[in-house]
């Protein structure tokens, strides 16, 4: 597996990391496929606890874990985030997780 995470994102991934420090890795999984299965497949991230044994790829010291489910639609991911410009919080929303 590929990925490929922004600068700015990288940053806001070890921000939001840090408020919780139970967790110790970022999963990117499959979160949807469109209405009946035929649309376009969706990615998302969520914060875990990494369990020995993951597929997991380490950038700038944060493990990114996957299942091979994701590996069925794509072996390359890249991970960008946009702040709000209303809001300082980090919000999991503002990640955009996309196969190329």
């Amino acid at each position: 597996m590929e990925i490929n995470v922004s600068d700015i994102a990288l940053v806001n991934l070890k921000n939001l990391m840090e408020k919780d420090m139970s967790k110790k890795g970022i999963y990117i999984y499959l979160a949807g496929m469109g209405c009946g299965g035929g649309g376009a497949v969706s990615y998302s991230l969520a914060p875990v606890e990494q369990k020995e044994g993951e597929n997991t790829v380490i950038i700038d010291e944060i493990p990114f874990i996957y299942d091979n489910l994701i590996l069925l639609h794509t072996d390359r991911i890249s991970i960008d985030y946009k702040p709000s410009v209303y809001d300082k919080e980090i919000w999991l929303e503002q990640f955009s997780v996309k196969a190329v």
